[in-house]
């Protein structure tokens, strides 16, 4: 069965009787769109007042407003409302004042149901009827107004492309034509985004602005001035512009980001147009309405479409006149540059032809005069000749002239020179100059240089080649090579002497290490003579009183072995250290055991001199790469340096002084450190720097040489090394070996 849909109006049924409101209210809920109730004319009034009802039904009789006056008061706010009466009280004058009051039927009751939805059927098709022909009134009056605003801005259209065809395309100009569209549109602003690229990224900005009185313009917004296209919230506007579709529309209907932006600038709604020049879009003309909403219709958006694309074609014509005027101006340039050109080439050419004349003379003169051979040829064979060929070759131009050029070269080089020949004919990369022998006219050898050029003489190409005598410096070439050779063999001689010296000073200063620490060597090697000596007369003493025992003679044995091994490891280290280090071999070396090998020969003559040695050495960080004699060389003469210093400082001070001497070592980032310190005399600031350099010393003459250090300098910079000094006079003096670390 078909469903029948219910009727679209609004209705307001008035009665007061409870059965009845409740049987109707089933009838009519099904029928309408919205069914409204009251149970009195006081109640019912109120209803229409708040829902506008497009019909009333309702009785007469009723408590607190009887149905008579409620229409009589509902016509007095709208004379036009549709009301229909049912009511059991069918007197006449009820019926006239029903009449009075614009009643459209009366019905009384009981009333047939089918009658009752039939006048209300016919009462629906009359407001459905009146609904319709307001309906097409508002269309009518809308397109007249969207004509007449159509109109208005068509005329502004027409206008502003004659204001842009006879006004320069400026600022000034753009600001009338953003004025015109302004007032014809009605709208609250009119103004221009213009597009441009910073760093590869693309932004617009706001160049030109309208705005209607009483509006605040936004041209000096600074967030205005450099928006970025893409990644923000107009991103959505450049993907419809550049695509030459517009953006329109209320801006609470916007995107909750856009928003942010153009809410706090007063815009309710919003038109965008999109403007391209040569089919590049370059930005596009906004209007704005702050004062009320607005809804742009298709004509509206088409003309102002119209209008950009004027703008367009006028910033395009505006473009292509500043390009005329600039080639115009080229070219203006570039003809009044080529006319003085032509002047001066004229010029120029008279010129040249009164100095051809002149350096035909002159040419012929240098080729005549010239210091270097000069001859021509063509195909491997003498074309031309100047003198100074016959003058090195010893022919005469007659027996040149015509002769293959092999005939008057050595037979060593006749192919190198034909091979050059013809590369330079052929235009192919060829040497520019070379060393030749030719044969002169005596049948001897002799050095030459040869140079050689493509040219082309009478139409043809030949080979102009300059010749220079050689043979004088080939000469003194052999003569100084035999004297660089002799030079060579006496500077390695020398060398060879100089090597040998520096190893006669490293040997001669470990001799007089040794010499400075002998009488502490001794005490060493004396503590386990002695020793052995008391052993021994421990032995013959208990011998003599009969008490010498196996056991005895074994425990007194061992000890008198182990100071024999004491002399020995003494005596080896001595033996070892004064050798003559031939060759000077790298290997790992530990730099707690150099320091400990060279305590050993100066611990006792520290003690004896009463010198505190205060030593604090990093076991962790200990290797490196090089010769451990040489090292313990260098440490020694650091410490004999050191010893120096404290007792000349305690023979100045006097008794009180404590000597002292710190060692100390570490490791760090890859680097190994040693460091000897003293607190003796110092060393002055003017001569710290020179410390290093061989035979100076702050010593006297008979106290020291001044080899030492620099020998130290040259072993330590030998293992890739490096050495350095601080010290303040009378304080103390530090030095500082660094060292590369081995890991293995």
């Amino acid at each position: 069965m078909m469903q029948v849909l219910p009727w679209h109006i609004s209705l307001l049924y008035v009665e007061d009787e409870k059965i009845l409101r409740s049987v109707y209210e089933r009838i009519l809920r099904p029928k309408v769109a919205t069914l409204l109730m009251a149970d009195n004319g006081e109640e019912g009034f109120q209803k229409y007042q708040e829902y506008q009802p497009d019909l009333i039904l309702t009785d007469i009789k009723m408590p607190v407003m009887n149905g008579l006056d409620m229409i009589r008061k509902i016509r007095k706010l709208n004379p036009n409302a549709r009301v229909i009466i049912m009511s059991a009280y069918g007197e006449s004058h009820y019926f006239m004042r029903a009449i009075e009051n614009g009643v459209k039927s009366f019905l009384p009751k009981p009333v047939d149901n089918d009658k009752l939805l039939a006048v209300i059927s016919e009462q629906v098709r009359e407001i459905q009827l009146e609904r319709d022909v307001k309906s097409e009134e508002q269309k009518r009056k809308k397109a007249e107004r969207e004509l007449r605003n159509n109109e208005h801005i068509l005329q502004a259209v027409s206008d502003i492309a004659e204001i842009l065809l006879q006004l320069p395309f400026e600022t000034d100009t753009l600001k009338k034509v953003f004025a015109k569209l302004g007032a014809a549109t009605g709208v609250s602003r009119v103004y221009f985004f213009e597009l441009f690229t910073e760093d590869e990224e693309k932004f617009c900005k706001q160049t030109i602005e309208w705005v209607a009185e009483g509006i605040e313009p936004q041209i000096g917004n600074e967030e205005l001035q450099k928006v970025p296209v893409y990644g923000t919230s107009f991103e959505r506007w450049a993907g419809i512009l550049e695509n030459k579709q517009v953006v329109y529309g209320l801006i609470r209907n916007f995107p909750e980001n856009e928003q942010e932006v153009l809410v706090p600038q007063g815009i309710l709604s919003v038109l965008a147009v999109p403007v391209f020049i040569d089919d590049v879009w370059e930005g596009f003309i906004g209007f704005d309405d702050c004062e009320e909403e607005r809804n742009w219709s298709i004509a509206e958006m088409n003309t102002l479409q119209v209008a950009a694309n004027i703008m367009g074609a006028a910033g395009k014509r505006n473009r292509i006149e500043r390009q005329l005027k600039e080639l115009n101006a080229e070219l203006e340039q570039r003809v009044s540059q080529r006319t003085i050109q032509l002047q001066e080439e004229i010029k120029e050419r008279i010129q040249t032809e009164e100095l051809l004349r002149d350096s035909e003379e002159k040419y012929r003169l240098i080729f005549e005069n010239a210091n270097d051979g000069i001859f021509i040829s063509m195909k491997g064979y003498i074309q031309f000749v100047n003198p100074k060929t016959c003058e090195i070759t010893g022919y005469l131009p007659k027996l040149l002239i015509g002769k293959p050029l092999t005939d008057f070269l050595h037979p060593d080089f006749r192919e190198m020179v034909l091979d050059v020949h013809y590369k330079k004919l052929r235009g192919e990369s060829a040497p520019e100059s070379y060393d030749v022998q030719i044969i002169n006219k005596n049948k001897t050898p002799k050095w030459v240089e040869l140079k050689s050029n493509l040219i082309r003489w009478d139409e043809s190409k030949v080979i102009l080649t300059f010749m220079t005598d050689i043979n004088t410096r080939k000469v003194y070439e052999e003569e100084l090579k035999i004297l660089n050779q002799n030079l060579e063999e006496r500077v390695r001689f020398e060398l060879d002497q100089i090597q040998k010296q520096q190893k006669l000073l490293i040997q001669k200063s470990k001799l007089e290490s040794l010499g400075e620490l002998a009488a502490g060597i001794a005490h060493e090697i004396n503590q386990p003579l002695g020793g052995l000596s008391m052993s021994l007369d421990n032995i013959l003493f208990e011998q003599a009183n009969k008490g010498l025992t196996d056991e005895y003679i074994s425990s007194k044995l061992n000890l008198m072995f182990e100071d024999i091994d004491r002399i020995k490891n003494i005596i080896n280290h001595i033996r070892v250290f004064s050798r003559d280090q031939k060759e000077a071999t790298h290997e790992t070396v530990s730099l707690v055991q150099v320091v400990n090998n060279a305590l050993s020969l100066v611990n006792r003559l520290y003690i004896n001199h009463h010198i505190d040695l205060i030593i604090s050495l990093d076991r962790l960080h200990t290797n490196f790469l090089g010769n451990r004699i040489k090292m313990e060389q260098v440490v020694l003469n650091i410490l004999s340096n050191a010893r120096y210093a404290v007792e000349k400082k305690a023979q100045e001070t006097g008794s009180e002084f404590r000597k002292k001497i710190k060692i100390r070592s570490w490791g760090s980032e890859g680097k190994l450190k040693l460091e000897i310190e003293d607190n003796g005399t110092g060393i002055d600031k003017e001569y710290i720097d020179r410390i290093f350099d061989p035979f100076f010393s702050t010593k006297k003459d008979e106290e020291g040489t001044g080899l030492g250090l620099s020998i130290s300098y040259g072993i330590v910079k030998e293992m890739m090394g490096d050495i350095e000094a601080q010290s303040e006079i009378g304080v103390f003096t530090r030095l500082t070996i660094t060292l590369p670390e081995f890991k293995e």
